[in-house]
């Protein structure tokens, strides 16, 4: 009697075997997926086999430790530095979008006043052509809001255009830490390294700081943070350490603001 013919593969039509094609590795067991299956995939995906998402966090606890590792070419064991940052990211986006407090904001607004809602946005000098300009784009967009609502409005799109800025900042993170280890062994790429591992850091950090809202809480262990990974990884007298960290805060931070103030520039006049 001659054997059952083995089904064809219904991802690339070679012949399967009990379980998995010989071919590309499919499930030869063809059923519809389940809610566990995907449940069971994402945790062995971000969780990973043998547990990297809880080692690569351990070595992240040390500033500095983790890059040394990736630059050292031990780098299977860990999460790679890019997915390790977007992953942060999004923890401490979401904390934010919950625990962000909508500033007070008031603004002068004398066809509204009268409404109750708060006063005007800006007071333009006769004659002032661009400035009457600005106020009427504003007025016209929110005229009808109130202080707390406007706030809310900016604040909400601070937040959902935030995260795009700080991942473009990150390559100009690299730029500086070269620009400031100019004379060391190391290429942009592994800088660019560095810069994913400290912003992923400081990203859990601030996850964790910001249900208290004090920005302090968040602001100095990074500093802390970053100068014991500079030190770690690029070396250095005790007190050119601490001013290289000083110009890299200073500069970084001036260029986080501006993208603040541009993006909420951006979302009241555009």
């Amino acid at each position: 009697m001659s054997s059952p013919a083995l089904p064809a593969c219904r991802n690339c039509g070679a012949l399967a075997g009990d379980n998995f094609c010989p071919r590309c590795g499919q499930d030869t067991k063809a059923h519809p997926p389940t809610a566990r299956e995907f449940l069971h995939e994402f945790i062995g995906h971000y969780v990973a086999i043998e547990g990297s998402l809880w080692i690569t966090l351990k070595k992240l606890a040390v500033p500095g430790a983790l890059t040394l590792e990736y630059l050292a070419g031990r780098r299977r064991r860990y999460i790679h530095p890019l997915r390790l940052y977007l992953t942060a990211s999004v923890v401490f986006f979401l904390v934010a979008k919950v625990f962000l407090p909508t500033p007070e904001v008031r603004f002068v607004n004398p066809a509204s006043a009268s409404m109750g809602h708060s006063v005007t946005f800006i007071d333009c000098r006769a004659g002032e052509g661009l400035c009457e300009a600005i106020k009427q784009r504003l007025l016209d967009r929110f005229g009808a809001m109130t202080g707390p609502k406007f706030a809310e409005y900016v604040t909400n799109r601070l937040v959902a255009l935030f995260p795009y800025a700080m991942f473009l900042l990150v390559p100009v993170f690299a730029l500086l830490t070269r620009a400031a280890y100019w004379n060391r062994p190391y290429n942009y790429g592994e800088h660019l390294v560095f810069a994913l591992h400290c912003h992923a850091a400081a990203f859990l950090v601030g996850a964790v700081a910001e249900p208290t809202g004090q920005a302090l809480l968040w602001i100095i262990p990074t500093t802390i943070y970053l100068a014991l990974a500079l030190r770690r990884v690029f070396g250095g007298r005790r007190w050119v350490a601490i001013a290289r960290t000083a110009f890299l805060f200073t500069a970084y931070f001036a260029l986080i603001i501006a993208s603040m103030t541009a993006i909420v520039t951006a979302t009241v006049l555009l």
